[in-house]
């Protein structure tokens, strides 16, 4: 009897497992910094990939993000111009509020996690150096589906990066990119 329980257990608890929904996005768009030291505000790019499960397809998705921010400022003109670029490697935590039913949905997700970034200043001296921090912060976007499985979104993200290279350390970012759910 107790084995026959055993198993009824086990096969109800499994049947929790199939009822999660995944999702896999990959997303690119355009980043901007203040960068230490430059003068000016850094710009560049941003790829991103993100794997998140959303249990019982319910509103609270939770996420695993890794990506790549390559921002660069230059000071100054001519011989005396110093370019100073910003490579990023974020890793981090990525829970989200997903609203809405049918093919648009609306979400608000949050960022906890860490980051490496590698410096390089070109000007009459050339230097490099790298260093990692905390990550952390929240963004909003849109998801359109295009198939019950397919979807398009678009998405703002503003991080705080605590990093020696970061003048005031506010990390944005709009893109967007192209999800499926399975």
């Amino acid at each position: 009897m107790r084995k026959n329980i055993f198993i009824i257990f086990l096969s109800l608890l499994s049947l929790k497992a199939f009822s999660q929904e995944n999702m896999v996005t990959l997303s690119g768009g355009y980043s901007f910094i203040k960068i230490e030291d430059s003068g000016g505000t850094g710009t560049g790019w941003r790829i991103n990939g993100l794997y998140e499960f959303n249990t019982e397809g319910g509103i609270l998705a939770h996420g695993f993000s890794f990506g790549y921010i390559h921002v660069s400022a230059t000071e100054g003109t001519g011989q005396n111009s110093i370019k100073s670029t910003v490579s990023s490697l974020p890793i981090y935590y990525a829970p989200k509020l997903i609203f809405g039913k049918g093919k648009f949905k609306v979400f608000i997700k949050g960022a906890l996690g860490t980051q490496i970034a590698f410096l390089k200043r070109e000007g009459v001296v050339n230097s490099s150096d790298h260093d990692y921090g905390f990550y952390g912060g929240a963004g909003g976007g849109i998801m359109f589906f295009l198939k019950e499985n397919i979807f398009l979104n678009a998405e703002y993200e503003i991080a705080w990066a605590s990093n020696h290279y970061y003048h005031d350390g506010f990390m944005n970012t709009a893109g967007g990119g192209i999800g499926y759910k399975f």
